[in-house]
């Protein structure tokens, strides 16, 4: 009989010990950190609809009675902002290969109105490949490099006359 009552009394505690936790979770941090992380989501989406620091820092005084300076506020922003960007990376796939993480997809811009000039095999690359700025950058490289002797018929560009 002493094994039932150990057993229910090890199974009790636990339950009492979740609700006090979910009671305590619910008061106010101790630490000015602690509250803007509490009320980040409405923090976050205020800025979003493209409230400045200064509304946010008076309403939070006035409402939360968190009292700090824009710098402050500021500062546990980009904080939070800096932790949320790394949880994102740690989140996303790991396996993925460098190529597929370069990729930029094609942004419609002034720039994209322009005629394209192409030449016969640029115009093959150019159906083929997406407009991405690192691809053409990789092609512009690739290239072989332009021999000012050829453009001035200068000299002898393909060494057949070595004295």
């Amino acid at each position: 009989m002493p094994d039932t009552h150990k057993t229910e009394k090890s199974a009790t505690w636990i339950v009492v010990a979740r609700s006090r936790l979910a009671q305590r979770r619910a008061e106010k941090p101790a630490t000015k950190a602690g509250q803007i992380r509490a009320l980040w989501p409405e923090i976050d989406a205020a800025l979003a609809a493209g409230q400045s620091m200064k509304s946010i820092r008076k309403w939070l005084e006035e409402d939360a009675g968190i009292s700090l300076g824009i710098t402050s506020l500021t500062s546990y922003i980009s904080r939070l902002r800096r932790r949320e960007r790394a949880n994102r990376r740690i989140e996303g796939p790991a396996t993925q290969s460098i190529p597929a993480q370069t990729t930029v997809e094609p942004i419609l811009a002034v720039l994209s109105a322009r005629p394209r000039i192409s030449t016969p095999r640029q115009s093959s690359l150019a159906t083929t490949l997406p407009d991405d700025p690192l691809g053409q950058a990789m092609r512009a490289l690739s290239k072989r490099a332009i021999d000012i002797r050829q453009l001035h018929n200068d000299g002898d560009p393909q060494g057949r006359k070595l004295i």
